[in-house]
């Protein structure tokens, strides 16, 4: 009976590692939705600051942060795959927020350059496909940037800053889109197809915007 209460070094570390990074995802997401405001507040042509606006884009970002270091753990210590799956498909929802009003613009950009970074899984000339979709609203945000505040070093400071969050939200959202190497592989074609309509629906957000 000692013996069963009895826990390993291996798993007592393991334990303490879950809240630190528990601890990180919650206050790294806080700090990446403050910075993200102050960045609206920044590109912006008619700046307006509103507690509930505020409050809302900074519980998003820490949502996500918490949730996406909680896929973290989980990917470490669930072994099940559709437990698993069913924490990476709530990981998922909470990028959403991220993703409302004016933020719909870079959905594709973080989408599409999360999956050419995370899906190792995929060849080459389909990460890139993703990869150059990616683009396409960071391009559109520069233009916008130096249309309203011209070859300034508001614009400049504000585009770095976009790179810097965004790079930041890209880099987080490995946890969630990255594949499970437990040795199950879905069909060829289900991947296609899957892969085919992510694309179609991100092309077609990005005309929209275009067009809008």
């Amino acid at each position: 009976m000692t013996d069963i209460a009895v826990t390993s070094p291996a798993q007592h570390q393991a334990r303490l590692r879950v809240a630190p990074t528990l601890a990180c995802g919650l206050f790294g997401g806080f700090a990446l939705g403050a910075a993200a405001r102050a960045w609206m507040r920044l590109i912006s042509d008619t700046p307006e600051f509103t507690w509930s606006g505020t409050i809302f884009i900074v519980a998003g970002f820490t949502v996500f942060g918490l949730v996406q270091s909680t896929v973290a753990i989980g990917r470490r210590r669930i072994e099940r795959r559709w437990v698993l799956t069913c924490v990476r498909a709530v990981g998922f929802i909470a990028m959403m927020p991220l993703f409302l009003a004016a933020g719909a613009i870079m959905f594709p950009t973080v989408m599409g350059a999360g999956l050419a970074r995370a899906r190792v899984d995929w060849s080459r000339w389909v990460r890139a496909l993703f990869l150059l979709v990616s683009l396409g609203p960071v391009v559109l945000v520069a233009s916008q940037l130096v249309g309203d505040f011209g070859w300034s070093l508001q614009s400049l400071v504000g585009f770095i800053a976009l790179l810097a969050l965004y790079g930041i939200i890209v880099w987080a959202t490995q946890f969630v889109l990255a594949p499970q190497f437990d040795g199950w592989r879905a069909p060829r074609w289900s991947k296609v197809v899957a892969g085919g309509l992510v694309f179609i629906v991100m092309a077609r957000l990005i005309i929209a915007i275009l067009i809008s």
